[in-house]
């Protein structure tokens, strides 16, 4: 079974407060190197007016980067999940679900912007696709599913011949 929006949107939002404890002490120990560098070196007023120009473009940098590393880390490894998505049991794979290799999570991870462009709607919209799936999803060709019904359709699979849909948790062949 596909996961929904509501368990997704818990998902990011523990992912969320996860990233800004992380962002925060990794800024504080940033500015602490900063700072000490700053007094090692030359004085000079210049000098600090232009690490202090530069400093709001380090930071967005590095809250990127750290994003970027969370969840293409995350969603590639043997969890296949970030944090959020391990608390709430669900899990990124492909069409033959399978796990995604780092690529494909760097992909779904700026795909996102396309989201962030649509206001939202392409986060919405999860709730009334077919396999529960956003704009970043449907482009990077991954699925959010639940672990059990995961595991419930790979220990199948262990006993039967390939399936014949092109998604297997089709739900359809079920109603």
């Amino acid at each position: 079974m596909y996961a929904g929006f509501w368990k997704r949107f818990a998902a990011i939002c523990i992912d969320a407060i996860i990233l800004s404890i992380v962002y925060l002490i990794s800024s504080v120990i940033l500015s602490v190197v900063i700072v000490g560098i700053l007094h090692l070196t030359d004085h000079s007023l210049s000098n600090e007016v232009f690490i202090g120009d530069l400093l709001p473009i380090i930071f967005q940098l590095l809250s990127v980067l750290l994003t970027w590393l969370y969840f293409g880390l995350f969603e590639k490894s043997k969890y296949q999940a970030t944090l959020g998505k391990m608390i709430l049991r669900i899990k990124v794979v492909n069409r033959s679900m399978q796990p995604i290799g780092f690529g494909r999570a760097v992909a779904r991870y700026f795909l996102r912007i396309l989201c962030n462009f649509t206001l939202g709607i392409g986060y919405i919209i999860v709730g009334f696709t077919k396999y529960k799936q956003g704009i970043h999803d449907m482009i990077a060709d991954t699925y959010i599913v639940n672990n059990r019904a995961l595991d419930n359709y790979l220990y199948e699979q262990q006993f039967q011949s390939p399936p014949q849909t092109e998604y297997p948790l089709n739900m359809d062949k079920n109603m």
